[in-house]
């Protein structure tokens, strides 16, 4: 019985840590809109230090899978960990979202909330996932942070 008992509380315990584990490893909603603020006020200051720390995810702008990207008015990314210059202006999701559209939407100090699928650029996967990202037009350019639903 001690042993079966033993056993259980084991199981149990590493099932709480896999589930721990999981939910800190992804940033969340909250933690995202906290990026974003701090990411327009460092473009407002200084925007030249700014896309250089959202791509080199210096100073706190990368954390967990949270990061920022920023878009130029031609949709060129000039802020991204991974995809730097790529051009987003045809970047559609699996449904047929235009992302650059709801991107290039958002006026000047406005922050938005948008919704498409995207990859999970920190995984490695080419599995595609619900993101939702707060974007925001600031000094002539379009910058977002977004979090993933799953």
């Amino acid at each position: 019985m001690i042993k079966k008992l033993t056993l259980t509380t084991i199981a149990l315990l590493l099932s709480m840590t896999n589930t721990l584990s999981h939910a800190t490893e992804f940033g969340t909603e909250e933690e995202a809109r906290s990026m974003i603020a701090r990411a327009i006020n460092l473009v407002k200051s200084d925007k030249n230090r700014a896309l250089d720390a959202f791509t080199n995810l210096q100073g706190g702008f990368g954390y967990k899978d949270l990061y920022v990207f920023c878009f130029d008015k031609n949709a060129i990314l000039v802020a991204h960990p991974t995809v730097l210059g790529d051009d987003a202006s045809e970047l559609t999701d699996p449904d047929g979202v235009k992302i650059w559209s709801l991107v290039s939407s958002v006026k000047q100090d406005e922050i938005k909330k948008i919704t498409y699928k995207l990859e999970r650029f920190t995984s490695g996967s080419a599995a595609v996932h619900i993101k939702t990202s707060f974007i925001t037009q600031v000094d002539g350019i379009h910058c977002g942070v977004g979090f993933y639903a799953e």
